[in-house]
């Protein structure tokens, strides 16, 4: 079964007590039960079962364990169904390059163990490629808790770091019968969406969407309600969706943030022309679910 909006497995074992140290020399690790998949140029390996279903191509065996010993990015995803589960970044490829695709446009065809795993790879190796060098003292650091944290190779400093997430709130703004919709200059022609923006330092998530809506719009609004979330490895955000209601329909474009912003009625959007004049969200977004549950 896909849900792949959520990007997520919940029989997925992230199985942390296999990370210190390094999995390999742990006592519960099996070399038999191995899975692993190579990331070249943020693409994935994939074959093709048929016009809307991908596989992942998972090396196994010793072929996988050689690949393991040698690798310096080698990441621990988690356990699943007594397997193991690991990613690794390779250089080149002598298979065909056709059949490696970016995470994007795997969503809709992957299954939801194999997205689950895929969407860990890319936001965790994403972040080591952003922490090559210690944030204290500026030596290098290396990989470590089988790809799970880094430690600066400064005997005098060995600072450990984890991968980090960048929480943002996206929310669907109503006022009756109208929701709230805007559009950045750089998105695709007619693309709309939902009103996002990022946690700020000492606010709660709530205070979050009060603030992002006002200073994107000049929507003041009430009655905040947390729907769902969403992991977003684009690069490191996890999504936390929210519906609210506007006090009124009056606007105030902050054009420093958006290019547009404008309220559209159900029916308008029910019959969406999905063109160039106007299209709503990406189907692997959480904005589009947020509107398709308001439309219900």
């Amino acid at each position: 079964m896909k849900n792949n909006l959520f990007m997520n497995y919940d029989t997925v074992d992230k199985a942390s007590h296999l990370r210190e140290g390094h999995i390999l020399n742990h006592k519960d690790f099996d070399i038999n039960k191995i899975k692993l998949t190579k990331i070249w140029q943020n693409k994935f390996s994939v074959k093709k079962i048929n016009e809307t279903n991908y596989d992942v191509i998972w090396c196994s065996g010793k072929e996988a364990y050689d690949l393991m010993l040698k690798s310096e990015s080698l990441i621990f995803l988690g356990v699943l169904k007594g397997f193991f589960y690991f990613s690794i970044n390779i250089d080149d490829t002598d298979e065909n390059v056709q059949s490696y695709y970016d995470l994007r446009t795997l969503n809709p065809l992957l299954n939801n163990s194999d997205l689950t795993f895929l969407t860990t790879a890319q936001g965790i190796n994403y972040w080591h490629k952003k922490n090559i060098y210690c944030g204290i003292c500026g030596s290098i650091s290396k990989s470590d808790d089988s790809g799970n944290s880094r430690v600066c190779l400064n005997k005098k400093c060995r600072n450990k770091v984890f991968p980090r997430l960048d929480p943002a709130v996206i929310m669907l703004i109503t006022y009756k019968d109208s929701c709230l919709l805007g559009r950045q200059k750089f998105w695709p022609e007619g693309m709309h969406s939902t009103l996002a923006g990022f946690v700020e330092h000492g606010e709660t998530i709530e205070q979050a969407v009060k603030r992002e809506t006002y200073e994107e719009t000049g929507v003041k609004i009430t009655n905040i309600q947390y729907r769902y979330s969403q992991a977003w490895p684009f690069p490191s955000s996890l999504m936390l969706g929210f519906h609210a209601e506007a006090l009124d329909k009056s606007l105030n474009v902050n054009y420093q943030e958006l290019e547009k912003a404008s309220w559209y009625t159900k029916d308008f959007l029910k019959s969406s022309p999905e063109n160039y004049t106007f299209k709503m969200p990406g189907k692997i977004s959480i904005a589009r679910r947020l509107i398709k549950d308001w439309l219900k």
